[in-house]
């Protein structure tokens, strides 16, 4: 395991229009990729907000059978710790940062993972290390 996968790169093959890149990425790394139950609450939410049809049924039946089949870390107490003081960080140095976003990078910090996204910005704000598979 070597990299947590953000919302922006793991729902990037249901798109019609994918990235190359992040498609290349995700096949290049499928077996060091991991999840944080965030992501996978972001990417369900999305899909049950779908109104009922054809794609809500196509990303459902993809959701349980890719991103679901990944490896998901738990949130324990200890990733709570780290959140806590990394938001916290964070606060202390001037920024904004979602909280769905500094409760991955706890997650990405504490496993020591590098976070796949193409929200650089707020991830390096946390003080993980980013890789963006859109470049």
């Amino acid at each position: 395991m070597k990299y947590l996968a953000d919302v922006n790169v793991l729902s990037e093959p249901t798109k019609g229009q994918a990235e190359a890149k992040v498609l290349q990425w995700l096949l290049a790394h499928h077996a060091d990729i991991v999840v944080d139950p965030i992501v996978l609450g972001e990417m369900w939410e999305g899909i049950v907000a779908l109104p009922d049809g054809r794609r809500k049924q196509n990303l459902m039946t993809w959701f349980h059978q890719t991103p679901s089949s990944l490896v998901c870390l738990d949130w324990t107490r200890r990733t709570a710790v780290v959140w806590a003081e990394l938001r916290d960080e964070v606060r202390r140095r001037g920024f904004t940062v979602p909280l769905k976003d500094t409760m991955i990078a706890a997650t990405a910090k504490l496993h020591g993972l590098i976070v796949a996204t193409r929200n650089v910005d707020d991830f390096i704000r946390c003080g993980v290390h980013v890789v963006n598979p859109f470049v």
